[in-house]
């Protein structure tokens, strides 16, 4: 069976604008009464690119919904055997086809989208027959479900799944043939066809064991590694439905090797080779131990590594790891530099001492070719191969950003950019581009009415009206858009919408004079966006802060982190940090502890000297000024300390929700994020809190792993996320 490496990279290079919203721009009119325009969103949640669409006029109106003739590969994926190239935007859905080259949208919004939230991730099998996605029943969760891409049918394989906007809790094996997925606290198996076809068995003898997704691994084709407690075993694929019947007879498969400690199944994940007989196991995502099997029996494995990331100019984003053909472990840690705001990628053949190979400025995440050898990865606007085992470098392409990209086998790449989306020959170093992604302008060719794209830079393409693609194409002449041609008028004028910038409208110049709006959503009047602000608490330690502001630059978004005297001292760089990344910075004390209890005497002068004291570290640390917004710890205050606090020149800020983390520490997260938007539908808006830092919790699930989460459900509600200047 084909196998393919897949992988899509969603990201946000975008700064934060405070005008912000729908624009029309760049109207074209023909002699013919076609229009072509372009639309642009800048909203926190998605990137800002410029879409070109194209519209005919009839009777002052448009015929059908304008349709964008362009496509973001906000995600990608590879279908059909690899015979075509799935490509998912805020738009809808469009396919390429490698067979006859041509574009087919198959889902697309009718509507401008104006809630707009970062598409989610497909699980697309190797093979490309099916995929996994969450088909979302709220705002907070969906069910799990399996999607066959040849007949389309579909079979729910887990209700209530978080919706996720990284990975979902599944994992192909290599060939396609077999599905792993997580329910319940527990980790399943099926055949694909089978479940698509009604014919699987019950589900209660496909169990594994007990754990989450982070529990197993495709060491290959032939063998699936499952961590339980200390216990790693190698699961033959053969006698998957075997070890379902038979569990409590048989055990959970073969046992290769004891752990030194207990593996943690919703903080810790592992990799091994291909044969199961060494592992590396990354706890807490930060301690990261290398294993290998020395013996037959079942005994403790030995440990060649074993090392926490300790580096003390940067913190620790994510971590991958792969295996080399001598089969080594290859760590590739993504880190963002406390002095800067660009995330940069090291990597590490790991061995009794971690051998350093390479260091990328401005990276995104690697990905690895079907079959292993070559890994890929982007720094700013380049794209670059290395060889797996020699990491020497095989290939570059540069030219744009790049937003997503797919190995189709072990030679061919799709990638997608800002600009366009191109497929590319690593050996023979060419490209074609098959699609644009966003423009400049569109013109149409009076000689012809063809479409022409400028993406910038004098690079024009032509459309193929037919196939819905590009192709570059030699300009000579300058092109001058045309705003009106004796029937009609197109121009972009104010509306009363707060949710758009401007309108495009069209203006009848014949027959019954009429000005008309080319999208009636676009001048229907609407209340000004509710507010709220995501107030990060950081008291007395650095916890989930690099996965905040790692979420935060995805979406485009600003955060109010509320820090604490006893974290600035003892954590001045990830302070500086967050001041580099451009965050509001509020005051939570120069201490701890809960003013409010009875072992206190406070008065003004206290309150006073705390945030004075609090002020001047922080000034002392980073050269800048916190606001004058502050909160007591644990947001536990009297009318008496809010009125010290203002004698002091400051605001006391308090969350939309009685419900917090501290007095709900096991609260499951979309419970929480539910309770928050019940407070913010009372409240009109206001303050969300999420604990970065806290060092005396016991969060199994903390708030901050699932920011993305909290972010796409407040915008999926209709909310405008600020800071808190902007509240």
């Amino acid at each position: 069976m084909k196998k393919t490496g897949i992988l899509c990279l969603l990201f946000s290079l975008f700064t934060f604008s405070l005008a912000a919203g729908t624009s029309f721009g760049n109207p074209d009119l023909n002699l013919n009464d076609e229009i072509l325009f372009t639309v642009r969103h800048n909203m926190v949640g998605t990137s800002p690119y410029k879409s070109l669409f194209y519209a005919a006029l009839k009777d002052g109106k448009t015929e059908k919904a304008p349709e964008v003739i362009t496509c973001y590969p906000e995600q990608m994926e590879l279908l059909s055997g690899g015979d075509e190239l799935q490509i998912r935007n805020r738009y809808g859905i469009a396919r390429y086809s490698k067979k006859d080259g041509s574009i087919t949208w198959v889902e697309k919004s009718e509507e401008m989208p104006e809630n707009i939230v970062p598409v989610v991730p497909y699980a697309a099998s190797p093979d490309g027959k099916y995929f996994c996605r969450i088909e979302r029943t709220s705002i907070y969760s969906g069910n799990l479900t399996l999607v066959s891409t040849q007949s389309g049918k579909s079979s729910v394989l887990c209700e209530g799944v978080l919706n996720s906007y990284e990975n979902l809790p599944v994992k192909w094996a290599p060939d396609s043939s077999v599905l792993i997925y997580e329910k319940n606290g527990a980790v399943y198996f099926c055949n694909p066809d089978a479940v698509l076809r009604g014919v699987e068995i019950d589900e209660r003898y496909r169990k594994i064991g007990r754990g989450s997704i982070n529990s197993v691994h495709w060491a290959s084709s032939k063998y699936l590694a499952y961590v339980d407690d200390y216990l790693l075993y190698k699961i033959n694929t053969k006698e998957l439905y075997t070890l379902g019947l038979y569990s409590g007879i048989i055990g959970q498969g073969k046992p290769m090797g004891r752990l030194p400690f207990q593996f943690n199944p919703l903080t810790d994940k592992f990799s091994c080779n291909s044969e199961a007989t060494s592992v590396v196991v990354t706890q807490n995502g930060r301690l990261f131990t290398y294993l290998v099997v020395r013996s037959a029996s079942c005994d403790y494995m030995d440990v060649i590594y074993s090392r926490p990331y300790t580096e003390s100019n940067a913190s620790l984003v994510a971590s991958y790891v792969f295996w080399n053909a001598a089969g080594k472990p290859v760590l590739w840690q993504e880190k963002l530099p406390f002095d800067g705001i660009k995330e940069h990628g090291s990597v590490y053949i790991l061995d009794t001492q971690p051998q350093h190979v390479l260091e990328i400025e401005d990276s995104g995440r690697p990905f690895v070719c079907p079959n292993g050898t070559k890994v890929a990865f982007f720094a700013g606007s380049t794209v670059y191969i290395y060889d797996m085992n020699t990491w020497k470098r095989l290939a570059v392409l540069g030219g744009e950003k790049v937003v997503s990209a797919i190995w189709t086998d072990d030679t061919n790449l799709f990638v997608g950019g800002e600009k366009s989306i191109r497929k590319w020959n690593i050996y023979a170093n060419k490209f074609e581009t098959i699609t644009l992604s966003s423009v400049s302008a569109g013109y149409w060719d009076t000689s012809d009415y063809s479409i022409i794209a400028d993406t910038g830079s004098s690079n024009y393409y032509r459309f193929d009206t037919k196939k819905k693609i590009w192709s570059k194409t030699e300009i000579t002449t300058s092109f001058e858009p045309v705003k009106q041609n004796g029937r009609y008028r197109v121009f972009v004028g104010t509306t009363p919408n707060k949710n758009y910038d401007n309108a495009l409208y069209v203006r009848s110049l014949s027959k019954k004079a009429i000005t008309i709006p080319l999208y009636k959503e676009s001048t229907r009047k609407a209340p000004e966006r509710k507010k709220v602000a995501l107030a990060f608490e950081l008291y007395d330690n650095a916890d989930g802060l690099p996965q905040i502001l790692s979420e935060l630059k995805k979406f485009n978004a600003k955060g109010s982190f509320f820090i604490n005297g006893e974290f600035i001292r003892r954590y001045p760089a990830e302070t500086t940090q967050i001041v580099n990344n451009g965050h509001l910075c509020a005051s939570m004390f120069f201490t701890t502890a809960d003013l409010t209890e009875n072992s206190f005497v406070i008065n003004e002068d206290f309150v006073r000297r705390g945030l004075a004291r609090n002020e001047d570290e922080f000034y002392a640390c980073t050269g800048t000024e916190l606001t004058l917004f502050w909160h007591a710890p644990y947001y536990a205050v009297t009318p008496e300390l809010i009125t010290y606090g203002e004698n002091a020149g400051y605001t006391y800020i308090t969350p939309c929700s009685e419900v917090s983390e501290f007095t709900n520490p096991d609260m499951d997260p979309e419970k929480l994020i539910k309770r928050f938007c019940l407070g913010l539908e009372k409240s009109g808006g206001g303050v969300v809190s999420v604990v970065g830092g806290f060092s005396q919790s016991n969060h199994s699930r903390p708030l901050y792993k699932y920011v993305a989460l909290l972010i796409s459900a407040l915008l999926d509600s209709g909310y405008e996320l600020v800071d808190l200047n902007s509240l």
